[in-house]
């Protein structure tokens, strides 16, 4: 399929394994220039070679957990620089732990909330200035669907 994406330089968060890795590696398979990321630095350079080595587009690999303050500015700005540019964003994190409501101590829920809120947004507003240089800029946030239908634990 061409979605008409050759070309455009992408970066994914989050990307080691499930839906951000399926989102690289469609990504890939389209001609964009990915940039992986996960916070275990081995496993997303892993991705990277096997991506690169699987489509043939040119995959980056920056690993970084994007909750640690500063991270996220540090993701983007790399990603922007080994790209030249960037045109597609797409903040992915894997969802926090599984169980009951009461469960959950306030650190707990500030991570979930450091994880799946405020991560995407700081990367968001990091890409700004390097999306608005594009003409073909693109935002996709994948977080649990939770965060709109309650699910049991």
């Amino acid at each position: 399929m061409d979605l008409g994406l050759k070309g455009k330089k992408a970066l994914v968060t989050g990307s080691s394994r499930g839906l951000g890795y399926a989102t690289a590696l469609g990504l890939s398979q389209e001609g964009c220039v990915v940039t992986v990321n996960s916070r275990d630095l081995e496993k997303i350079q892993s991705v990277e070679r096997k991506l690169s080595s699987q489509t043939g587009s040119i995959v980056k690999s920056i690993g970084a957990d994007i909750t640690h303050p500063g991270s996220p500015e540090k993701i983007v700005s790399e990603a922007a620089d080994m790209m030249d540019g960037l045109d597609i964003l797409v903040t992915n994190s894997g969802g926090p732990p599984s169980g009951a409501f009461q469960s959950f101590n306030d650190e707990d829920w500030q991570n979930s909330i450091e994880l799946n809120f405020l991560s995407h947004m700081r990367l968001i507003r990091a890409a700004l200035p390097f999306l608005k240089e594009s003409k073909a800029a693109s935002v996709l946030t994948i977080t649990s669907m939770s965060v709109k239908q309650p699910v049991p634990n």
